[in-house]
């Protein structure tokens, strides 16, 4: 009976240990809103165009970024290899998020104003 309990705490306590935001490892998972860390990440435009963010967090919710626009498949992948390859020798990248094409979001409702 003592080993049940005792093999129950333990998985209570993995479980306990996986929360969300941690990887298996207890480190926390990388945010944008956390100071060091890098993201790059794709938008899918309704026109078959795609938007490029990259940018490194600075703590805040929504820090600063580099947005570009209207790219071509061919041109997007380009520049997300270049950005991508700049990420894994910035001193400032302590973290990084990078997601590609096969990943993209799609872009948020303009406002009917914005059109």
């Amino acid at each position: 009976m003592i080993r049940f309990f005792a093999a129950t705490s333990v998985f209570a306590l993995l479980a306990a240990c996986q929360m969300e935001g941690y990887n298996p490892d207890g480190t926390a998972k990388p945010r944008i809103d956390r100071e060091g860390t890098c993201f790059l990440y794709v938008t899918a435009e309704p026109s078959g165009r795609f938007t490029l963010t990259s940018g490194v967090g600075d703590g805040s919710k929504t820090p600063n970024a580099m947005v570009k626009r209207g790219l071509s498949a061919k041109a997007l992948d380009a520049l997300w290899a270049k950005e991508r390859r700049i990420m894994d020798v910035n001193p400032e990248c302590l973290a990084i998020i990078a997601e590609d094409r096969s990943m993209a979001r799609p872009a948020p409702e303009q406002p009917a104003a914005e059109k």
